[in-house]
């Protein structure tokens, strides 16, 4: 963000003003300080660049992810995840017949 509002000759205190955001959450996102979604858009709307909210939300989740499951702490999400699609690839929900419509229904509503 730094780069791109010194390209465009603004000062923070401009962006700022732009962004309708006070200069001290400039300072603190230049800093690599947390921001909101509201704040991300309205700076982003303010140095014309809010065609790049996807790619920079993209890299964010993806930069969270990967600090999940290298610290461990998503590993456990990760395989019960896993664990969860290979059994629905096993075993299909039951279907309804004629024969025993009530008991199908009874375990369709619990898959």
């Amino acid at each position: 963000m730094k780069e791109t509002r010194i390209s465009l000759s603004l000062t923070q205190q401009q962006l700022a003003d732009r962004a309708l955001v006070g200069i001290a959450t400039v300072k603190r996102i230049e800093k690599g300080g947390s921001l909101n979604l509201d704040t991300l858009i309205s700076i982003l709307r303010a140095l014309n660049k809010l065609q790049n909210l996807d790619a920079i939300l993209f890299e964010a989740e993806m930069r969270n992810f990967n600090e999940n499951t290298s610290s461990g702490e998503g590993a456990g999400r990760l395989q019960v995840r896993q664990q969860l699609t290979d059994l629905n690839q096993k075993s299909p929900a039951p279907h309804a017949d004629d024969r025993d419509l009530s008991t199908a229904l009874e375990n369709t509503l619990c898959w």
